[in-house]
């Protein structure tokens, strides 16, 4: 999905416009503030799709692959009570995370950690079975799948350079309580995939939403909440539109905090 264009976006101190410039951005009406590349990896509106999917409250949670911190400071703007812990490998959207959160008023309740989440499992803040909720957006593009990005930070965020199904999910099996709940958003074409890797590690899909461009196209993303083992079936949930034929659909701006008369700035 294209990357976020949030509110007006300004140059961090007014600097031109080169390899290091970021923009200031925010999401949910001003309640959540990004640090952003002008260049390389953005986020995009699937992490915010997440966080509206995922029902509140969150405990304490751990975003995989936080990014530049969009799903991992919505979650924490939506539910005053939760805290939670980004962990990012890459050192520029890391470091862009930590400086961003100080800028929040949640700052308190979150952490960043710069790592590889595949051999930090069970290290300093990323104990094992200690999280309420593991909530990722990870890259979703097999390697070859697409063109790739000639930006090697957005090809990584965008394809399985450094990070594969098997592996965040393994981390996050490792890092949910008994009781806990994963939380992704994913490709949609690559749902039976996801749902085998899900079944072979104990974990059952409890909700499942389908994410279409328009009425007339297909899913191009799914929304799923999944738990451990039991026998409650799964909840197939409506398919969520982004647009209908006036523009943005209604239901994606009350998702993103936006009143129905005021133009959507995420989605161009």
């Amino acid at each position: 999905m294209p990357p976020v264009g949030v509110s007006p976006s300004t140059s961090e101190d007014s600097v031109a416009v080169d390899a290091d410039a970021i923009t200031v951005d925010t999401l949910l009406r001003g309640r959540v503030t990004l640090l952003q590349p002008v260049r390389g990896f953005r986020s995009s509106l699937d992490p915010l799709l997440l966080s509206a999917f995922v029902p509140p409250p969150f405990g304490r949670f751990v975003d995989i692959g936080c990014g530049t911190g969009a799903l991992a400071f919505s979650l924490a703007a939506l539910d005053p009570a939760a805290t939670g812990v980004g962990i990012e490998i890459q050192p520029r959207l890391s470091g862009l995370a930590a400086r961003a959160l100080a800028r929040n008023d949640f700052a308190a309740r979150i952490a960043i950690v710069e790592g590889d989440v595949r051999t930090s499992v069970g290290r300093g803040l990323l104990a094992r079975a200690s999280f309420d909720l593991v909530a990722t957006n990870p890259p979703f593009r097999l390697v070859g799948d697409g063109v790739a990005s000639p930006h090697p930070e957005r090809d990584a965020a965008h394809h399985e350079v450094s990070l594969t199904l098997t592996e965040w999910l393994d981390a996050a099996v490792a890092l949910m309580k008994p009781s806990g709940r994963l939380a992704v958003v994913f490709a949609a074409p690559r749902l039976p995939e996801l749902l085998a890797a899900l079944g072979s590690r104990g974990l059952a899909p409890r909700r499942l939403r389908l994410v279409h461009p328009t009425p007339d196209r297909p899913a191009v993303r799914l929304l799923l909440e999944a738990q451990r083992g039991g026998e409650r079936p799964l909840g197939i949930e409506p398919p969520l539109f982004l647009r209908d034929p006036t523009g943005h659909s209604q239901e994606v701006r009350r998702m993103l905090g936006e009143a129905l008369d005021e133009p959507v700035m995420l989605y161009p």
